[in-house]
């Protein structure tokens, strides 16, 4: 007797379970919702890089002579996160780096947002023309991995 309530009690549960095929568009649908969401995340701070970009236009280079230590700091800095995305970028090339694409790209993120306060700070704190130059530099290169990962995110849709 106590078989059968076993049994019965397996077949009502199975019975409550969606099938495989339902499970995998399920699964297929919140990988297409978790893509759009990405890559509107990384378009979103691509814009913020450029709208940063932009608006560093606005500061005009002053005519005294500064030290350059934090805009050549901003731009040593941007070079880690380009570097970075090239490294993801071969994992597409190259079959064997593939398991390293997605942690290039979390790992340039990261350092391009170091990068991206380093150029801020320099642009806010002056300079002279080539001490702006290369904090807007900076700035672009900055926001090479977000706009890759836009580009990357997007083969998946």
């Amino acid at each position: 007797m106590s078989s059968a309530l076993a049994v019965a009690g397996v077949s009502d549960l199975l019975m409550g379970l969606p099938s495989v095929g339902r499970l995998l568009e399920l699964l297929k649908r919140l990988q297409e919702m978790l893509t759009v969401g990405g890559v509107a995340l990384s378009l979103g701070v691509s814009f913020i890089f450029l709208l940063a970009w932009v608006l560093s236009h606005l500061r005009q280079p002053s005519l005294h002579a500064s030290h350059p230590v934090l805009a050549t700091l901003a731009q040593l800095s941007a070079y880690l996160p380009v570097g970075l995305t090239l490294v993801a970028a071969l994992g597409w090339l190259v079959p064997t780096l593939a398991p390293l694409t997605l942690k290039s790209f979390a790992l340039a993120v990261v350092t391009a947002a170091f990068a991206w306060c380093v150029s801020v700070a320099a642009i806010l704190r002056g300079g002279n023309r080539q001490n702006l130059g290369r904090a807007r530099q900076a700035l672009l290169m900055a926001g090479t991995p977000w706009y890759c990962l836009a580009v990357y995110l997007s083969t998946f849709l």
